[in-house]
């Protein structure tokens, strides 16, 4: 009987070591995955919009995700922004649209969706949250 009760609570112990604050979903950025709908939020809240062009095989875009795109301090600022997940491969017509010529690119938008700026140069996190400070001090309504 005691070994029916012993087991529950080391399983609670264990996985609880394993779960910190990257494993929630509020320590990641929230994307929107629609250009529409993004575009949207952003009036609506009078917020600029981070527009992302990805895809899965793209071996910069994957780095991004999995070093840049976790960290703590760029997950904060983009809480200031709409942020905008595009997957060119389900979005081909939007690669033209944008002028994009190569992937990771990354646009920073008005909250009337205008492209203020296009990101470069700096791709390190401490870069990013940067520039997405700057253009939410600059373009927030």
């Amino acid at each position: 009987m005691s070994r029916i009760l012993v087991l529950p609570l080391v399983l609670l112990l264990v996985t609880g070591c394993f779960a910190g604050p990257d494993d929630t979903p509020a320590a990641k950025i929230q994307w929107v995955q629609d250009l529409r709908e993004g575009l949207r939020l952003a009036k609506e809240t009078g917020k600029p919009a981070m527009l992302y062009f990805t895809a899965d095989w793209c071996a910069p875009c994957v780095e991004l995700k999995k070093y840049v795109f976790t960290d703590k301090r760029l997950v904060a600022a983009s809480l200031r922004l709409v942020n905008i997940y595009i997957d060119v491969d389900k979005n081909y017509d939007l690669l033209a649209e944008y002028k994009v010529r190569g992937i990771p690119a990354i646009f920073f938008l008005s909250p009337s969706g205008e492209i203020v700026e296009r990101f470069s140069g700096d791709r390190s996190a401490a870069g990013f949250v940067k520039k997405m400070n700057a253009v939410a001090d600059k373009h927030t309504r």
